[in-house]
C-alpha cells in the first residue's frame, strides 16, 4: 500500500497513437515532472544486453519477419520489465509521481502493484493511424514501410485483447 499520495501512470499502444503527446497532457493535469520512455529504457539496456543475446532489443518493435509480430515486441520488453519496476518502486519509494510511458508497456507483461491507471492508446481509424505516422512529431526521422504499417496495426489489435483480458483503461484517440 502506499504512504503518498503520488500518482503512477503506464501509458502503452503500438507505434503513433500519440502515447508522448498524452503523457504529456496527463502530467499537466496531475502536476507530473517525471516521464521515462521505454524506447529510452531500451536504449539504455543496450549498453548492457548485447544484440547477441536479445537481438529484439536492436529493432523497432514493429520491424520483423515473424507471422505474429507482437512477439517480436513481447521479447524486446522481457528484459525491461525489471527496470520498469525499479523505476515504480523509486517513485513510490520517494512519493515522486510519474508517467511510464511506450510500446514496450504491454498488458499482460507489464502488471505492477500500486499504479494509479494502466492505459492503452489506440487508433481504431486506419487511414488516421496511418496519416498520424507519416507526420510524427515525435519520431521525424523514422521510416515506416507499408509493411510495417501492416505489423503495427497488428500489434494494436493483440494489444486490445490484452487490456480487455488484463483491464487496462483503452482510450481510442482516432479523430481527436
Amino acid at each position: 500500500m502506499k504512504k503518498f499520495k503520488n500518482k503512477i501512470f503506464i501509458i502503452g499502444g503500438a507505434s503513433s497513437v500519440s502515447k508522448s503527446s498524452y503523457s504529456f497532457k496527463l502530467m499537466q493535469k496531475h502536476k507530473i515532472i517525471h516521464k521515462l520512455g521505454s524506447g529510452f529504457i531500451r536504449e539504455m539496456a543496450k549498453s548492457f544486453l548485447s544484440k547477441n543475446s536479445v537481438p529484439e532489443l536492436y529493432k523497432h518493435s514493429f520491424q520483423t519477419n515473424l507471422k505474429n509480430p507482437i512477439k517480436n515486441l513481447i521479447y524486446q520488453s522481457i528484459p525491461l520489465k525489471k527496470m520498469i519496476q525499479n523505476a515504480i518502486n523509486r517513485a513510490n519509494r520517494e512519493g515522486t509521481s510519474i508517467v511510464i510511458e511506450g510500446v514496450n508497456l504491454i498488458p499482460g507483461l507489464m502488471e505492477f502493484k500500486n499504479i494509479d491507471e494502466k492505459i492503452l492508446l489506440i487508433v481504431k481509424n486506419e487511414k488516421q493511424h496511418k496519416m498520424m505516422i507519416e507526420n510524427n512529431d515525435t519520431h521525424k526521422l523514422r521510416k515506416i514501410s507499408i509493411k510495417d504499417f501492416k505489423n503495427i496495426r497488428n500489434i494494436q489489435e493483440s494489444l486490445i485483447l490484452r487490456a480487455k483480458k488484463f483491464k487496462w483503461k483503452i482510450i481510442d484517440i482516432s479523430n481527436k
